[in-house]
């Protein structure tokens, strides 16, 4: 909210500018179409006339360097033509090449110092090239040519700021004001400049001869108010605070300007009571509750008390706006920051069902389906995302999951194939889509496919440790190219120490190969590393097993069918007490 008054006075400057430089093709044609040809013969008046006519043209559709060109001939022709140095001056201009704009602008402005477009044109290039007294000057003239041009005198004023002149600046809308009357704009940038040259009682009076001007404006007391915290004046702050809301007491941004208000002070009981009035009135709209919102968040990721305060507004924000997506995705932020994620879920859903057009609610939407477990959800979110999402990369990746999950594994292939190709610069992103394609085929006997999946993955990442350890623990499942497997599994072991996993992989590969002791080794150092009962406690069952350690083999494997993680021959391993393979 403080910094409106400063917004304001910039765009006021940059409008000022822009009145310079935007075409006003009409009158532009008029000034340029006119060019003096004496001294030509007939034949050259026709070319340059021609030549003329089809830079323009040319200019207008774009193709700068044809017109270029046309512009080029027309000035051997006639080298003293302002039209066309001013069409010249405008093509460098655009493509920014100052020193070239700045000659020629400079030639056809001296050549016609009434054109106010040639004049306009030599501003710019002075303004471009931070020659700002210099492009003051030529405001001056312009000023003195068209008194009856308001825009002119602000320009003028303009310049003198960039210039560091700020007396002369403010000289300027002191006389614009007398000249056409009382303006927010020229009072705005009077108090700008009143404030830049440290003078703080007239920039005071400027304030309460615009609420004199219009007395229910409350944008003028919030500034006015704005001014006094500024200032170190709090209670005159408060003051003009509270005569606004004499006849605006509804009004929410005053009520977020007197939030602001009672933070600087510290008063964090009025703060927020005064956000709460703001952000329980429809008026003030989703997007400014939003930021407010957003601003909270690193804050109460550390507070509990402004954690409290921002799942308050969140709250109230969905109770007054209760079809706004937005709202409901700014609460589930919180939520999943917090880790509450079927609640979060619950919030994405209604985001995702109100406004369907954001991406980033339906990735967090299907990371938390994910999260949890709840592949059928995942299907259907990652499904519709893909519809409404089609060149996104992860609703493929989280679809291709879901189906794996749920056993529909040529689903799954279908949605990894067509969603890899919009995966660009995500190198893990690309490894996942891979490994899961890995998954798929694997699944469907195709191990040829699946290979090649895992060993594109490893393509990208020679040491990525998820897939050396699956893509060795499938091929130990085959019993088929164990050396391979072995060494991918030895190596996963080596990047990620002390991994009950890996660690299984590799005794279990050390078990297919026959080598039971060694296999013995890490298999237990598996068990003990994973601290519960899991498939794990069953490989080391049969390596026992192998071993002549029977009534120990029977003990894991029921341990394993306790983790409910075992194989299909578990319970007759149990039942017989016996190795079933």
């Amino acid at each position: 909210m403080r910094s409106a008054l400063h917004t304001l006075f910039v765009i006021l400057l940059l409008a000022t500018a822009a009145a310079g430089s935007s075409c006003k093709s009409k009158k532009q044609a008029t000034a340029a179409t006119s060019p003096k040809t004496k001294g030509l013969t007939a034949d050259q008046q026709a070319e340059f006339a021609y030549d003329f006519v089809e830079g323009c043209k040319e200019r207008m559709k774009g193709n700068v360097e044809n017109a270029e060109a046309r512009f080029k001939n027309c000035l051997k022709l006639n080298p003293s033509s302002a039209a066309v140095k001013y069409e010249l001056g405008n093509i460098y201009r655009f493509a920014a090449q100052y020193d070239m704009a700045l000659r020629f602008a400079k030639e056809c402005a001296s050549d016609d110092p009434k054109n106010q477009w040639y004049q306009l044109l030599y501003i710019e290039c002075l303004h471009s090239k931070r020659l700002y007294q210099q492009a003051a000057e030529v405001y001056s003239r312009l000023v003195k040519i068209y008194p009856e041009k308001p825009e002119f005198y602000e320009g003028l004023a303009a310049e003198y700021m960039y210039a560091g002149s700020y007396e002369k600046s403010y000289k300027v809308y002191d006389e614009l004001e007398k000249k056409f009357g009382p303006n927010e704009s020229f009072s705005l940038n009077k108090i700008k400049l009143l404030k830049q040259t440290k003078r703080p009682a007239e920039a005071e009076q400027e304030f309460k001869k615009l609420i004199r001007l219009n007395p229910t404006e409350a944008r003028y007391y919030t500034f006015l108010a704005e001014f006094y915290q500024d200032t170190q004046q709090n209670d005159k702050a408060l003051e003009t605070y509270r005569e606004v809301l004499k006849f605006d007491p509804d009004n929410p941004m005053v009520h977020l300007a007197m939030a602001d208000y009672y933070k600087s002070v510290n008063d964090k009981e009025n703060f927020f009571r005064e956000m709460k009035i703001a952000f329980e009135n429809p008026d003030l709209d989703v997007e400014t509750k939003y930021k407010i919102l957003a601003s909270y968040y690193d804050l109460s990721a550390r507070n509990d008390e402004f954690k409290q305060q921002a799942y308050e507004l969140a709250a109230i924000m969905i109770r007054v706006h209760p079809k706004s997506g937005e709202a409901y995705g700014m609460y589930a932020e919180y939520l999943f920051r917090d880790k509450k994620m079927k609640e979060a879920r619950d919030e994405y859903v209604l985001a995702v069902t109100y406004d369907k057009t954001h991406f980033d609610p339906w990735n967090k939407l299907m990371y938390i389906d994910a999260d949890l477990a709840d592949y059928t959800s995942l299907e259907s979110h990652s499904s519709e995302a893909i519809e409404l999402f089609p060149n996104q990369a992860t609703p493929y990746y989280f679809n291709g999951l879901a189906n794996i999950q749920l056993k529909h594994y040529e689903k799954a292939v279908e949605s990894l194939r067509d969603g890899i190709e919009f995966v660009y610069s995500n190198n893990q992103l690309l490894i996942d889509f891979y490994s899961n394609l890995g998954f798929a085929y694997n699944y469907m006997k195709d191990h040829e496919k699946s290979d090649k999946a895992f060993d594109d993955a490893l393509k990208v990442d020679p040491d990525n440790t998820q897939v050396l350890n699956n893509y060795a623990y499938f091929l130990s499942l085959r019993k088929k190219n164990l050396e391979k497997a072995e060494k991918f599994s030895r190596r996963s072991n080596e990047l990620s120490p002390n991994n009950a996993v890996y660690m299984d992989t590799y005794g279990w590969i050390l078990y297919q190969q026959g080598k039971y002791a060694q296999a013995e080794e890490w298999l237990a150092s598996a068990v003990k590393m994973s601290g519960k009962r899991s498939a794990i406690s069953e490989h080391y069952g049969d390596v026992l097993y192998q071993l002549g350690k029977k009534q120990e083999a029977l003990i894991y494997w029921k341990q394993a069918k306790e983790s409910g993680e075992g194989s299909e021959l578990l319970d007759k391993k149990i039942n017989d007490q016996k190795l079933y393979e």
